[in-house]
């Protein structure tokens, strides 16, 4: 867990495949170390979920 947490600090999230929903079209999760909402950009290709905060311009989760 500690070595998850390590490696989310740098980017590099892992996707829970066991609580994937669909919504709009496409995938959604979460990482399952941190807990960070995660989009499905192409087929097994995983980016963090930016969104827009009170329309001062992009932000992101996590």
């Amino acid at each position: 867990m500690k070595m998850g947490l390590l490696a989310c600090a740098f980017g590099r999230h892992s996707v829970d495949h066991a609580n994937m929903r669909k919504a709009g079209g496409m995938h959604v999760g979460k990482c399952r170390c941190c807990r960070t909402p995660m989009e499905e950009i192409e087929p097994h290709v995983w980016d963090v979920l930016r969104v827009k905060d009170a329309g001062l311009g992009p932000r992101s989760f996590g």
